[in-house]
């Protein structure tokens, strides 16, 4: 993760890292204490104040959360569906390479976990591409599938709190490609509304459009 320091700050022991502000820090590590964080910076590594320090913002990341308890996040449903969409994901730290990083992906029924490495000067990657930073890394994969064998993507994941479901007032026949099916009373996740007369959702299986006027926020 990547932090932008507050203040220059010089090193004044030999496991410390000396910076200039507006630097831009690799954060390896922030677990072990809170008021001293280990980063990387022009190839050297060491501890770093904290407070010296602002973490860019990174919603993905999710320190102390496990493999198990990754795939329950990722794979939460509302009534039948899934609310997380595939690509879905969270870095975590990895539980086998303490140090390291994980991205968890949801995709289909199931989470795949691919763990990030590192070169010997310090870059990331998953497959050939490498980059400075994890941050530079996640938003390569929101356009190059982290999957080699099935196109996968990554995208934010939805909160709980923003999941919302409508009720379906009455039957609605697709009569387009980009269109989902349903039954009155059917519980259908609305994930986008494409305008104020379609709205983009989630319902047995599908995901695509349908008209707003056909349901009523539950």
């Amino acid at each position: 993760m990547e932090a932008v320091a507050k203040h220059k700050f010089s090193a004044t022991a030999q496991d410390e890292l000396s910076f200039e502000k507006d630097d831009i820090l690799k954060v390896i590590n922030k677990e072990e204490d809170e008021n001293w964080y280990k980063a990387e910076l022009n190839g050297k590594s060491g501890f770093v104040p904290s407070n010296y320090i602002t973490m860019k913002p990174n919603p993905w990341y999710v320190p102390k959360i496990s493999r198990e308890e990754s795939e329950k996040r990722l794979l939460v449903k509302s009534g039948a569906n899934y609310i997380q969409p595939d690509g879905a994901f969270l870095v975590r730290p990895s539980e086998t390479s303490p140090g390291d990083f994980s991205i968890s992906v949801k995709f289909g029924d199931s989470v795949q976990h691919y763990k990030i490495l590192r070169d010997r000067e310090g870059k990331f990657f998953l497959w050939v591409v490498k980059f400075n930073s994890i941050n530079e890394l996640i938003e390569y994969h929101r356009q190059a599938s982290v999957s080699r064998t099935q196109t996968v993507v990554l995208k934010d994941m939805i909160h709980e709190q923003q999941a919302r479901i409508a009720r379906a007032l009455y039957d609605f026949e697709p009569g387009n490609a980009d269109e989902i099916r349903f039954k009155k009373g059917d519980n259908i996740e609305v994930i986008g509304e494409e305008d104020c007369n379609w709205w983009k959702g989630r319902v047995n299986g599908q995901e695509g459009i349908f008209p707003a006027a056909y349901v009523k926020i539950a």
